[in-house]
């Protein structure tokens, strides 16, 4: 025998719809006559952003230096480890700066043998 549910539903796209109407709402103030007399430009702004020093345009647009070394074993090498143990033969990837750990890893650490590194282009 099936149960009758007879409580309401509540279906999570209703829901949320209902917290960002809410939330608009509330965030939404009626204007009086004042504010908008007080608000009336009177005079030119000043821009609210201002452009970058030339210490901070170079640390921007100059070549990043060199990471930190972390002592001690690499979790790279581990990575390694457990590539080989997948019996991957062949680890096709492109070049990135945010995978140079294991790319060395492969290299120095695997001897570049089972997986091998491919280097790939876009």
């Amino acid at each position: 025998m099936t149960r009758k549910d007879i409580g309401p539903k509540a279906d999570r796209r209703r829901f949320l719809t209902g917290v960002v109407a809410a939330g608009a709402a509330t965030a939404m103030a009626p204007a009086r006559s004042a504010d908008l007399v007080a608000q009336a430009p009177s005079a030119p702004r000043a821009p609210s952003a201002l452009p970058p020093s030339g210490k901070a345009a170079e640390a921007e647009t100059g070549t990043p230096r060199e990471l930190a070394r972390v002592k001690g074993i690499p979790g790279s090498d581990f990575m390694v480890d457990v590539i080989k143990t997948l019996d991957i033969k062949y680890l096709p990837a492109n070049c990135a700066s945010s995978y140079r750990a294991i790319h060395e890893s492969l290299i120095n650490y695997g001897g570049n043998r089972m997986p091998e590194f491919l280097t790939c282009m876009h």
